[in-house]
């Protein structure tokens, strides 16, 4: 009898965690939108700084994604240096990391 009901909550839960599962809407970047699109507008106001290219100073926001933590702390000191006073930095999982900034 025991055996029985264990058979019954051992199906019970794998068919809820299937359910979880299955129901679960796809994961979306947190910033996608139309700003992901970066410096296409001006090609000739971007410079190259160190290796990177970063638009001139403007009311849009910029983003960039880059694969490490050390490229986007790398890309945010090289905002700061530049003058820009809002950068945020978002974990987008998988050491996928994206910078904003304006």
């Amino acid at each position: 009898m025991s055996l029985a009901l264990l058979l019954v909550g051992g199906i019970a839960v794998f068919a809820a965690a299937a359910f979880v599962v299955s129901a679960r809407p796809e994961a979306e970047p947190a910033l996608a939108g139309e700003n992901t699109l970066v410096g296409l507008a001006d090609p000739a106001a971007e410079t190259l700084i160190g290796g990177r290219h970063v638009p001139a100073a403007g009311t849009d926001w910029q983003l960039a994604a880059v694969d490490d933590l050390s490229a986007a702390e790398d890309l945010l000191d090289c905002l700061e240096s530049r003058g820009f006073e809002h950068r945020e930095l978002v974990v987008l999982g998988n050491s996928s990391f994206a910078v904003r900034w304006r």
